[in-house]
């Protein structure tokens, strides 16, 4: 037999023998036109068949690459950077992320602000100074190459001082002048967050493609804080005011990623 006949007929045979396999069974019509059903092949017959048709070598060995999801994140809000330089607060915030899975990522930021609301006191002026910091735990998704949308919660606590000074002038009565200054003053509070962020410019590699920028939105949850009887604290750095237990409030930042 000519070897390309015969390559053919081995290779047909192979094929009949898989397809017998799959279907467990293999129908056959005979010339007297009554159907007759093959026995069911084994592997054992299955190894033979290979064997004296053709030498196959089937190499099993899958070699599977795991994704390296450990990031560093470095950030600052440039918002707060921005309202510092053009002098109308005094105020910063940097933060850090420690990426360790697909989609968990762990938080932690530290600030600083010197507050003076307008609307504090009617006749005079308001300060609150102090020290910030959160820590939390962010579940993230992606939702487009290089861009993320996640979800998390943090726990924050503000240790500060206020101080204020009410002026009263009269022309019939004496004018009237009073300050109070309060120092080791706490607060702490809990965050829901959402924050989406997305690459600044989009490059695979070099020193630009580990820039990011996003946004932070935060809504605040105050759990305890100090409440003096003269004058109410009216402004704790990283909460805000006190007007009410639930604060929003948005962050701009740029982010490195290492």
């Amino acid at each position: 037999m000519k070897p390309s006949i015969k390559y053919i007929v081995n290779a047909c045979l192979l094929l009949a023998t898989l397809n017998a396999v799959a279907q467990d069974s293999l129908f056959v019509n005979q010339k007297d036109s009554t159907a007759y059903v093959a026995p069911k092949v084994t592997q054992d017959s299955l190894v033979s068949v290979i064997d004296t048709t053709a030498s196959i070598e089937i190499d099993t060995t899958v070699t599977r690459i795991k994704q390296k999801y450990f990031a560093i994140y470095l950030s600052t809000d440039y918002g707060k950077l921005a309202t510092t330089l053009a002098q109308l607060e005094n105020k910063y915030e940097f933060n850090m992320g420690i990426q360790f899975s697909s989609h968990l990522r762990v938080t932690a930021d530290y600030g600083y602000s010197k507050l003076s609301p307008p609307n504090a006191i009617e006749n005079g002026v308001y300060f609150s100074t102090g020290n910030y910091y959160r820590v939390g735990l962010d579940y993230v998704f992606t939702i487009a190459p290089k861009t993320t949308l996640a979800f998390g919660g943090m726990y924050a606590l503000a240790t500060f001082k206020d101080e204020g000074t009410v002026e009263i002038q009269s022309e019939i009565w004496p004018s009237l002048s009073q300050s109070f200054e309060r120092n080791d003053l706490q607060a702490n509070w809990v965050e829901f967050v959402i924050t989406s962020e997305a690459p600044i410019l989009n490059r695979d590699n070099g020193f630009l493609s580990h820039l990011f920028w996003g946004i932070k939105f935060r809504f605040r949850f105050m759990i305890e804080r100090p409440r003096p009887t003269n004058f109410d604290v009216y402004a704790i750095p990283g909460y805000g005011r006190t007007f009410n237990n639930l604060v929003p409030a948005a962050n701009l930042f740029f982010s490195y990623k290492f």
